[in-house]
């Protein structure tokens, strides 16, 4: 079995201890994160006049979530958060689409070492019968025996915890199985794993 993961050793971004909406900021936490991986972005993120404008604010995601409010865009609005946050970047570093082809992702990971930001809709926890709850997660990975488009299981990054255990404890570096993130990522509809909704890092621009 072979494991890619670009974020091996790397820290893992809660949103439980954000100062603004820690229970709604599973957007701009992942968003953060999976920032913190590249980092040519990453360094531009540091760099940018409106991490320095919210400097009030220890974690950098509290900073990006602090920008998004001023400018009156709602994080949870997934066209509102490519936008507001390629304007904290100065540039156009993330695009967003409900129709990414999972090879293009599997090819971000793979050949560019780069994560994705996807949009799920999760079994409620702790209660599995409770309505299910959309959620944000960093796509950090595969596991997978020859052919990485088609793995055995996803590993992604939680803000809120681990996706495989009620949220409990850590979310860093979940396995998810194939079958699983597949009927829990966007689009529902999709069932054969081929379309995912996704943000996705240029970064180099566009």
């Amino acid at each position: 079995m072979k494991t890619f993961n670009v974020s091996e050793g790397l820290p893992n971004y809660s949103q439980r201890n954000n100062q603004i909406r820690p229970l709604s900021t599973c957007n701009t936490t992942s968003y953060t994160m999976a920032t913190s991986y590249i980092p040519e972005l990453w360094e531009r993120f540091q760099n940018s006049e409106d991490f320095r404008r919210f400097s009030n604010f220890p974690q950098a995601e509290d900073r990006l979530t602090a920008a998004l409010d001023g400018w009156k865009l709602n994080v949870t609005v997934h066209n509102d958060l490519m936008n507001g946050y390629n304007r904290f970047m100065g540039g156009r570093y993330a695009r967003f689409s409900t129709a990414n082809r999972w090879t293009d992702l599997v090819s971000d990971m793979i050949d560019r070492n780069l994560p994705w930001v996807g949009s799920g809709t999760f079994p409620g926890y702790p209660n599995p019968l409770k309505s299910p709850l959309g959620h944000i997660i960093a796509v950090v990975g595969l596991r997978y025996e020859s052919d990485p488009t088609r793995p055995e299981g996803v590993i992604v990054d939680d803000p809120y915890g681990n996706t495989m255990d009620g949220w409990r404890g850590s979310g860093n570096d979940v396995v998810i199985p194939w079958e699983l993130f597949v009927k829990w990522m966007k689009p529902l509809e999709n069932s054969d794993g081929s379309l995912f909704w996704a943000h996705r890092f240029v970064p180099e621009g566009y």
